[in-house]
């Protein structure tokens, strides 16, 4: 599973996700994921309280990948395979919201900061409420 996720520039949770996603009737993919972009955010921030940054860092990149996953799927659009396949599809999201840009670049940083090590409880203080902020647009855009 590590290394299909290194092939997608993804993480193992990321793509257990997408497993159990087909057990999901495909209507309610969107919000399933938007649920578990939601609580990757939660835990996040809960190992952020615990001093875990590096872990902290990895759940707000999945939570960036699970909702432009959603968003994929509420416009019915193919679902992102690879880094450039995200790339293209933040692109694309960031002419009708606001927020994905922001969430983008937030969650590429927050993948290179687990990927090297760095601990910075102010940076990811600001890359989780960018994912955040992304996260509960979907959410009321779904509403």
């Amino acid at each position: 599973m590590e290394r299909e996720a290194e092939r997608l520039g993804s993480t193992p949770e990321a793509v257990m996700v997408d497993i159990l996603l087909r057990l999901v009737e495909p209507g309610e993919r969107p919000s399933a994921l938007l649920e578990a972009a939601q609580a990757s955010l939660d835990h996040a921030a809960e190992l952020m309280a615990e001093g875990r940054l590096g872990d902290a860092f990895r759940r707000v990149w999945v939570a960036v990948l699970l909702a432009l996953k959603a968003y994929s799927y509420m416009r019915g659009n193919d679902i992102p395979s690879s880094l450039s396949d995200f790339w293209k599809l933040a692109s694309e999201a960031s002419r009708e919201l606001e927020t994905v840009l922001d969430a983008w670049y937030a969650g590429l940083a927050a993948f290179i900061a687990d990927r090297e090590g760095i601990e910075d409880t102010r940076h990811l203080e600001k890359m989780h409420e960018r994912a955040r902020r992304l996260v509960e647009e979907l959410t009321s855009v779904r509403s």
